[in-house]
């Protein structure tokens, strides 16, 4: 694990929240890998950067985001990166309406490409109290 490649993990976290927070959702398709799949909490699996993208433009156009992640635990091994951690965002209605916070365990999968970029390649998210335990 490099110094380099911990940087370049959060540097993709937070080109992640600044493209839902400028509510771009076509943005986060150069964050994904081409075979991207993320299971969300209670929803059918997301297959594939137009499908995310797609679910993100539907959220984007509901509510204003403001999206967090704060890593827990992060293991780099050669080409691929796993991190645990809790995912917090904060949805306004664009229509009204009072704003509701989600916070929720989150496991991420990362993968270097042959470019040397990192991208998403997997995700899982689990609604649920409190912070994961660090040991």
């Amino acid at each position: 694990m490099t110094s380099d490649d911990l940087r370049a993990i959060a540097a993709l976290r937070e080109a992640w929240t600044s493209a839902v927070a400028a509510r771009n959702p076509d943005a986060l398709k150069d964050l994904l890998t081409n075979d991207y799949e993320v299971w969300p909490q209670g929803a059918a699996p997301m297959v594939g950067t137009a499908a995310a993208a797609a679910a993100m433009r539907g959220a984007v156009e509901r509510f204003d985001i403001v999206q967090s992640f704060e890593p827990v635990e992060t293991v780099i091994a050669g080409e691929w990166a796993f991190e645990r951690g809790i995912e917090r965002m904060i949805l306004t209605p664009r229509d009204g309406g009072e704003a509701r916070t989600i916070e929720q365990r989150t496991l991420l999968i990362e993968r270097k490409g042959q470019d040397g970029k990192w991208r998403f390649a997997r995700g899982m998210t689990n609604q649920g109290a409190g912070r994961p335990s660090d040991g």
